[in-house]
């Protein structure tokens, strides 16, 4: 099978298209063939060496992506939740592992996926876990928002971000998003109700506080903006990578000490049961993928370059058939 590997850290350049013999599955395994996957910053990161020193990740030489969409050809015997041959499902694997989804088949257990509805397509389901599951536990379990509550997204046309202002629109929020210039239209037509351009409006000038706060960008903190969250306000924060991670545990305590404001360093659940939740909100129409690209493995590298420069709209999808 065609699959995209690295032999070591490095820059998108690392990437390499290669032919490996096709994964087999182990007792309560399903073989799934990949007809669609997402890329996602975390696969930047791994690829970029940021987690070398976590023991749990398994070193190069290694696959890259977690997010698939697919059909299930084949099983390993036991137990596999009632899947079959011929059943469609999506899910995503652990970024611990050395075997990615950039590839044709990959071996996964239950538990990692969730069956994709008849009316959402492959390269729609494929882009759904990673991205639309933090906007959703984000929002709903974290900050759980309720209808009439002020949201704010910060990075509103981004992977998570477009997730977000879908998902708190859904819940009945009054929903604040900043993004660029370009992407003014696009996020007032997902939902927002206020779209500020980050280059000319500043969200803290805000008169009236916001109930939850989601950072999707990392680039603010706690402590930047508390001034317009409410007295018992909840910000979250993706903390993209190890800086803003102690940043916000350290603003966690702080928070816990200084009010009843609520500081979240968010980790993403990812199970079964958060794909269930992906599926019937995407069965609704409530949340809808823009995926700005489909792209095949040998592009994987130019959108990971383009990725790491923070700016984007919505999600790219990669078809291992191309």
């Amino acid at each position: 099978m065609r699959a995209l590997r690295y032999d070591r850290y490095g820059p998108p350049d690392v990437l390499t298209v290669v032919d490996l013999d096709e994964p087999m599955p182990r007792a309560g395994e399903l073989k799934v063939r990949v007809d669609a996957a997402s890329l996602n910053p975390l696969d930047v990161k791994v690829r970029a060496g940021h987690t070398r020193y976590v023991p749990m990740f398994e070193r190069p030489p290694r696959g890259t992506g977690v997010d698939f969409a697919g059909t299930v050809v084949g099983t390993g015997g036991g137990d596999v939740g009632g899947y079959f041959p011929g059943a469609r499902v999506f899910g995503a694997v652990s970024p611990f592992r050395r075997a990615g989804t950039f590839a044709e088949f990959v071996c996964v257990t239950p538990a990692e996926v969730a069956s994709t509805p008849a009316s959402v397509t492959d390269e729609h389901a494929a882009a759904l876990p990673v991205a639309a599951g933090s906007a959703v536990q984000a929002l709903g379990d974290e900050g759980r928002v309720a209808p009439g509550m002020r949201v704010l997204v910060n990075g509103g046309a981004g992977g998570v971000g477009h997730y977000a202002v879908q998902y708190a629109h859904h819940l009945g929020a009054h929903v604040t998003a900043t993004c660029g210039p370009d992407n003014v239209a696009f996020v007032r037509g997902l939902g927002a109700d206020e779209v500020l351009d980050y280059t000319r409006e500043d969200y803290a000038a805000a008169t009236v506080p916001f109930d939850v706060i989601f950072d999707t960008t990392g680039h603010a903190s706690w402590r930047a903006c508390r001034h317009v969250l409410a007295p018992d306000g909840v910000y979250v924060n993706t903390s993209p990578d190890a800086a803003s991670v102690v940043t916000t545990l350290a603003e966690k305590v702080a928070a816990r000490l200084a009010g009843r404001q609520r500081v979240v360093a968010f980790v993403l659940k990812p199970r079964a049961e958060a794909w269930r939740r992906l599926a019937k909100l995407a069965e609704a129409g409530a949340i809808v993928p823009h995926v700005r690209a489909t792209i095949g493995l040998a592009d994987v590298a130019e959108a990971e370059r383009q990725m790491e420069t923070g700016h984007g709209r919505g999600k790219i999808v990669v078809l291992p058939s191309r």
